[in-house]
């Protein structure tokens, strides 16, 4: 059924392709200032065992550098391609109030902690544009690899406990745009989703951009990337990324 309603998809994006006017390549990167909440567990069934990655082990915010490439064409069968690569690599400390199992390895109540989760994001978007002019629709699939590890260590006790899990997340892609005629100035917002047997991933963004006539541009936005893991690779996790940037862009 899913494999239908994904072909479905793509004939009614072929159906709606349109002729974009002109040969575009955008290359870009931002600097994300984001937040981190949830909570994972890691070969446990018991929701007992939820670590709260704020109050048990002391993650605040934290921040770091993005990248893209977008290129788009005039040709209507074949469909605009865009490449982010995201790196996530996050550290906390903290003491802990209770015990918890995690990948079978127990942690006590007044341990003292330190932890890291590492959460790399490799996203190929294949889009078509209905609409194309001061008024842009985007609607595509995006193929988004994560390669993820989230460890645990006891400074009190030594002992220590790493996740990993790597995979490809088939999602869909949508995003709309509108450009001020001859300002430069553009709104824009897109995000991909998928969302199955208990699990679901998300990643969007909105965005301010300003085009000038030299070709640079910068765009100030806000990003959330979430992530339900139900059982993936025994693990188990309900984690958020999210926060404002600010980049600068090329726009060939």
């Amino acid at each position: 059924m899913k494999q239908k309603l994904l072909f479905l998809l793509l004939l009614l994006i072929l159906s709606l392709a349109a002729n974009a006017d002109t040969l575009g390549v955008k290359l870009g990167a931002a600097s994300w200032s984001y937040d981190v909440t949830g909570n994972l567990r890691y070969k446990s069934k018991n929701s007992a065992d939820d670590i709260d990655v704020q109050k048990d082990l002391g993650y605040d915010n934290d921040s770091l550098t993005f990248a893209y490439l977008i290129f788009e064409h005039p040709l209507p069968i074949l469909p605009n391609v865009k490449l982010t690569y995201t790196n996530i690599d996050t550290d906390g400390r903290g003491k802990l109030s209770r015990n918890f199992s995690y990948g079978g390895v127990v942690f006590t109540a007044s341990d003292q902690v330190k932890s890291d989760i590492q959460l790399k994001q490799t996203d190929i978007t294949l889009y078509y544009q209905p609409l194309d002019n001061w008024v842009n629709l985007d609607i595509g699939l995006n193929a988004k690899y994560i390669d993820s590890k989230a460890n645990i260590t006891s400074i009190t006790t030594g002992i220590s406990k790493t996740a990993d899990v790597s995979t490809w997340v088939p999602m869909l892609y949508a995003g709309v745009g509108v450009d001020l005629p001859f300002s430069g100035l553009g709104v824009s917002a897109d995000g991909s989703y998928i969302g199955y047997s208990g699990s679901d991933f998300y990643d969007f963004s909105v965005r301010l951009t300003y085009t000038t006539p030299w070709l640079v541009g910068v765009d100030l936005g806000y990003r959330k990337i979430s992530l339900k893991l139900d059982d993936i690779s025994n693990s188990y996790a309900d984690i958020r990324f999210d926060g404002y940037y600010g980049g600068l862009y090329l726009h060939f």
